[in-house]
C-alpha cells in the first residue's frame, strides 16, 4: 500500500515541478511590477498576454515599492521590455526623472509605444532632459503608428498649445477624436472641452457633456471633476447638485485638489449637499495641502470667521498668506486686512498696501477699492486714491460700499459737489455699512456749510446700530453742531 501511494505521488510531484519551474523568478517579479506599477489600461504590443489585472493610475502609484519590484523584474530578465517601462513610470512619479527617461528609452528603443510616449512627454515638459517639442513629436509620432491612444492624444495637445509647431485647433480635434474613439479618457475630455469652447469644432454643449461624461466613467480623475462642473452648471445636460457633488466626491477621494476645493465649496454653501461647514473645512484643508490655492483662501475664511473650525487669526494669515503668494487676488486683500487691523499677525500699514496695490494691479476691484480707501483714510496720494476708487466704482456700480469710498476720496481731495453727489446717489445702494456711508455724506455737508443736513445724516447714521467707535465719533459731532 505504502508503495503504491508513492507510484501515485511521482505524477504530481512532476507536475509541481514543472509548475516551478515555469513560474520563473523573472515571471514572479514581472507580475508583482505589473502590480504596482502597469498601466491601468494596458497596451499589448509585441505580442504580450495581459497582466492580470490593471495597474494603479498615475495619482495612486506609491513609487518607492513600484521602484523595487521593477527593478527586481528587470534584474532577472532585462529583456522584459514592459519591465523596463514600468520602472520609468514608476522613476516618474518619484520625481527622479533622469532615471525615469533612461528607463524609458531602453523600452522606447525597442518601439515600446508606452515608453515612447512617456519619453515623448519628457521631453515636452523638459524633464529629465533639455526641453525640445520637436524631439517629444518624433516620439510621440513613432507610438501613433502603432495606435497607441494616448499619443495621439499627446499629438493632439502640441497642435493645440503650438508647441514645436504653428497652433491649429482643428488639427488638434481630428487627433483627439481619433484617440477619443479608441477609448483615450483624455482625449474624451480634451475633446469635450473643445466642444464646450468652440475651438476647433463647432461649439456644441451636449457633445461636450457626452465627451467629458465618457472620460469621468472611466474614472479619470480630473474628467470626474469636469464633468462635475458640467452638472452644476447645467452644461448640456439638466443642472443636477447632487449628482455634481457625487462626481466631485468621486474625484476628490483620488486626491484631485480642484475637485476636494469645490466639495468644500459645496459644504459650505448646500450645493447638493447639506451644508456641513466642518466637512467644508476638512475638504479645503485636503486641497489646501495641495497647494489650491481658492481652497487655502477658502479655509482662511472659515478660520478667519470661526466657521467649521476654532476662531484662529493666526491660521488664516498663514493660508491667506499660502494663497496670497500664488497672485490669488482676494487672499491678497483679506491678508491686507489682517496686517492693516492686526489680526494675527502685528500691525504692518507697509505689508497691507504691499497685499492691497498686489491685488490692484490685478485689476481686482476689492484690490483697487481697498488701497484708494487706505490712501483716503491717511490723506495720502489722494490722486492715486481716487484713481483706483474710480475704478472700483466702475466694476461696481450699485455697491453703496464702494461708491462711498469714492465720495470719500473726492471729499479728501476737497471736490465737495463732486462728493455730495457720488454720495447721494450711493444712499440708494445695498450697503454692508450704511451708517459708515451716511456719517461721510454728513461730513461733506458740514463741509459745505449745510449743518442741519448734516446733522440730519449723522443722526441717520446713528439710528443704524453703528459700532461703538463710530457711534461715539457721531454723538461728538452732533454736539459740537
Amino acid at each position: 500500500m505504502a508503495a503504491g501511494t508513492a507510484r501515485r505521488t511521482v505524477p504530481g510531484t512532476a507536475i509541481l515541478a514543472a509548475a516551478l519551474a515555469l513560474a520563473s523568478p523573472a515571471t514572479a517579479d514581472l507580475a508583482q511590477c505589473d502590480r504596482l506599477a502597469g498601466l491601468p489600461l494596458p497596451w499589448l504590443g509585441h505580442g504580450e498576454q495581459p497582466p492580470p489585472r490593471p495597474g494603479p493610475r498615475l495619482a495612486r502609484l506609491d513609487p518607492e515599492p513600484a521602484i523595487a519590484a521593477c527593478r527586481e523584474a528587470v534584474a532577472a530578465d532585462p529583456s522584459l521590455i514592459r519591465a523596463h517601462f514600468q520602472l520609468g513610470r514608476a522613476l516618474d512619479k518619484a520625481q527622479r526623472w533622469n532615471e525615469a527617461v533612461a528607463s524609458y528609452r531602453r523600452a522606447a528603443e525597442e518601439s515600446y509605444a508606452p515608453a515612447q510616449t512617456a519619453l515623448g512627454r519628457l521631453y515636452e515638459d523638459g524633464r529629465g532632459v533639455p526641453q525640445d517639442s520637436a524631439t517629444a513629436l518624433r516620439w510621440y509620432r513613432l507610438a501613433a503608428i502603432q495606435s497607441f491612444p494616448p499619443a495621439d492624444t499627446a499629438i493632439g495637445a502640441l497642435n493645440l498649445d503650438g508647441e514645436g509647431m504653428k497652433r491649429d485647433p482643428r488639427e488638434a480635434a481630428r487627433w483627439f477624436r481619433q484617440a477619443a474613439e479608441r477609448g483615450d479618457p483624455q482625449a474624451q475630455l480634451m475633446l469635450g472641452r473643445l466642444f464646450q469652447q468652440g475651438r476647433g469644432v463647432v461649439a456644441d454643449e451636449m457633445a461636450g457633456a457626452e465627451w467629458i461624461g465618457r472620460a469621468a466613467a472611466q474614472g479619470e480623475a480630473e474628467a470626474e471633476t469636469a464633468y462635475g462642473f458640467v452638472l452644476q452648471e447645467g452644461r448640456g445636460v439638466p443642472r443636477d447638485l447632487a449628482e455634481a457633488a457625487r462626481w466631485f466626491r468621486r474625484a476628490a477621494e483620488q486626491g484631485d485638489a480642484q475637485a476636494q476645493a469645490q466639495l468644500g465649496w459645496a459644504y459650505e454653501q448646500g450645493l447638493g449637499v447639506a451644508t456641513n461647514e466642518t466637512e467644508a473645512a476638512d475638504w479645503y484643508r485636503r486641497a489646501a495641502r495641495q497647494g489650491a490655492a481658492d481652497a487655502q483662501r477658502n479655509l482662511a475664511w472659515l478660520y478667519q470667521q470661526g466657521r467649521g473650525v476654532r476662531q484662529d487669526y493666526g491660521q488664516a494669515a498663514r493660508w491667506y498668506e499660502a494663497a496670497a503668494g500664488q497672485g490669488d487676488a482676494r487672499a491678497q486683500v483679506a491678508l491686507g486686512w489682517l496686517y492693516e487691523q492686526g489680526f494675527g499677525v502685528p500691525i504692518d500699514e507697509a505689508a497691507a498696501e504691499r497685499y492691497y496695490r498686489a491685488a490692484a494691479q490685478q485689476g481686482f476691484w476689492q484690490g483697487q477699492n481697498s488701497l484708494a480707501w487706505f490712501l483716503a483714510i491717511r490723506n495720502r496720494d489722494l490722486p492715486e486714491a481716487q484713481r483706483h476708487a474710480r475704478a472700483a466704482a466702475a466694476q461696481q456700480p450699485r455697491s453703496g460700499d464702494v461708491q462711498d469710498t469714492l465720495g470719500y476720496t473726492l471729499f479728501r481731495m476737497g471736490r465737495l459737489a463732486e462728493a455730495a453727489a457720488v454720495l447721494e446717489r450711493a444712499t440708494g445702494l445695498e450697503a454692508v455699512e450704511p451708517g459708515a456711508l451716511r456719517e461721510h455724506l454728513g461730513d461733506v455737508y458740514a463741509a459745505m456749510g449745510r449743518q442741519e443736513a448734516a446733522r440730519a445724516e449723522w443722526e441717520r447714521a446713528l439710528a443704524l446700530h453703528p459700532t461703538a467707535i463710530r457711534r461715539i465719533r457721531l454723538e461728538d459731532k452732533l454736539k459740537a453742531r
